[in-house]
This record gives structure tokens, sequence and C-alpha cells, in this order.
């Protein structure tokens, strides 16, 4: 009996997250061949000044965006030796793509969750570009973080060509698969050995403060641990269940958009030269600030978002208790 719920269980987290990711895996190569990519990094080049970011580091910021956070480490561990830049200027950088990265993909699984693709793209892009001007202006004003950065750390591109590509592409669903079927193993785990009510006892409270109930508690955990696009299948899974509420979805979403993958994504960006002061205190900080911000404007135009930011299947969901 476990086990046959348990591969139920798989089946609808993995479908509909692949519904989602092999269309825009495609979407996104598109994108880089025909030269888009580059194109929106020549756009952005007066707002990277306004974060204190030179011109050149814009590319690694629209290729975190657009393709995903691991092409732009590539890309930004290459490039960094050959720049004059200081350890303030590269945790701004980190906390940029921390906040927003995998832009495409992450933003389709939000509106599979029922939020609307373009605002959750928009939500993130100016919560990133805010948090970083303020981060610089902070990092200026105290002059901290300005020694120069320095690296010797490189590593090899990765093969180029169409096959080289699929080669890549067919690993990274796989893995995918991989991860949701241990995900969704050890949630059953815990709800079979009690951790799951344990859980809730010491969750509920946080929950409850960001305007969340406790039906929501799964997609915060999975959200936060293993990220959105990882954990998008549960997501989207909990959401059909209906046994949510509509404001605890929208504003899950929009925390998990911001804070998610805080294991992997941190000792990344730790790794590749970012100060834990940006990114870890003020990515959480300002990130649950932010969340804070939004279940202010929920509660006062909620009427707005339903009609304008929330699907028919979201907007069918019972109302908070």
């Amino acid at each position: 009996m476990f086990f046959k719920k348990l591969l139920q269980e798989i089946k609808e987290v993995t479908i509909p997250l692949y519904k989602i990711l092999i269309p825009f895996v495609f979407i996104i190569k598109l994108l880089e061949i025909t030269g888009i990519v580059g194109f929106i990094a020549k756009t952005l080049s007066p707002l990277m000044s306004l974060i204190g970011l030179p011109a050149e580091l814009g590319i690694i910021w629209v290729t975190a965006i657009v393709v995903n956070i691991y092409a732009a480490l590539i890309l930004f561990i290459n490039l960094l030796p050959y720049l004059d830049v200081s350890i303030a200027q590269i945790t701004v950088l980190t906390v940029a793509m921390l906040l927003c990265h995998n832009l495409l993909i992450e933003s389709a699984i939000s509106k599979s969750a029922g939020v609307s693709f373009f605002f959750t793209s928009f939500y993130r892009f100016i919560s990133a570009f805010f948090v970083c001007l303020i981060l610089n202006f902070i990092y200026s004003k105290l002059n901290y973080l300005n020694e120069p950065f320095t690296t010797s750390f490189i590593v090899e591109l990765p093969e180029t060509g169409f096959l080289a590509w699929i080669k890549d592409q067919t690993l990274y669903l796989f893995y995918i698969f991989v991860i949701v079927v241990v995900l969704v193993t050890i949630l059953e785990i815990l709800k079979v050995i009690g951790v799951e009510s344990f859980l809730k006892k010491i969750l509920v409270p946080p929950l409850k403060f960001f305007g969340i109930s406790e039906s929501a508690m799964n997609i915060i955990i999975v959200g936060m641990t293993i990220g959105l696009q990882f954990g998008g299948g549960i997501l989207i899974k909990e959401v059909n269940s209906g046994k949510i509420d509509k404001q605890s979805v929208f504003l899950s979403v929009m925390l998990i958009n911001l804070i998610h993958a805080i294991i992997e994504d941190t000792l990344l960006m730790l790794a590749v030269g970012g100060h834990f002061s940006g990114v870890i205190f003020a990515r959480i900080f300002f990130g649950l600030l932010i969340s804070l911000l939004m279940l202010k404007l929920y509660i006062n135009f909620n009427l707005f978002f339903e009609k304008y930011i929330f699907n028919k299947k979201l907007n069918q969901l019972p109302d908070f208790k």
C-alpha cells in the first residue's frame, strides 16, 4: 500500500513538472543561439552601474536570469580573473543571482501554481534590483569589503555542439527525476513516522506571521531546502489538491521565489567569493521583509491580485482562515 501510494505521488509530481521543463529547455536554448541573452545584457548595462557593478558583469547576471545559475557561474569564474572588482561588488552580484535566476522556468512553475508568469518575473527582478541597490549603498557608505577581489579559480568551459547539449539536458532531466523520487519518498516517510506533525507545531507560528497557513508547510519546506525547480512538481501537486487556501499559495510562492535552495545556492555563492553578509544575511533579511510587504499589499488589495495576478485555478481555492 505504501509503495503504491508512493508511485502515485511520484507520478503526480513529475508529469506536471516535465510538462514545464521540457519545452522551456528548448526555449532557453533558442534564446541563447539567437543572441537574445547578449542583447538583454546590453540593455541592462545602465542598471548595473546603479547597483555599483561594471557593465561587463551584466552578461553574468543575465545568463543566470535567462539560462540558469550554473551556466552563469561558469562564465563568472572564467571572466572574473580579468576584471578589476572588489569583494563588495562580487557580493552584490552573487546576491543579484540568488534573488533572480532561472527566471523563465521558475516563473512558469509559479504560473502552474496559479500566479501570473509576468508578475512573478517582474517581482523577482525588481526585488533583486532594489536589494542590490540598498546593499551597494550600505557597503559604499561603510567602506566595507572594498578590498580587491582576486581569484585563480578557473574551470573548463562545457562541450559545445547540439549532441553535447542534448546529453547535458537529458542528464539534467534525469537528475531532477532522481531528486523528486528521493524527496517524495522522504516526505512520505516523515508522514508515517510522525515527523511531519512535529514540524507543523514548530512552523505554524512563523508561517501565520507571514500570512501562510499550516497546509502550505510542504511548499515552504521543499521550496526553501530543495528549490523551486526541483520542488516545483510538489508545489503544483499541493495546489492541485485544493486543500490550501489561495492567500497561502500566493504568499508561499512569493516567499520561496526569493528564498529557496538556501543550502546549495548559498554554498555555491560563498565558494565563488560572495561575502556572507550579503549571500546569507541580506538575502534572507530582505527576502522576509519583502514577503511581509506582499502580505500587507495582498490584505489591502486582494481583489486586484485575484483579478489580475491569480489564474482561474488559484481563484477557485478557499479563502484563508
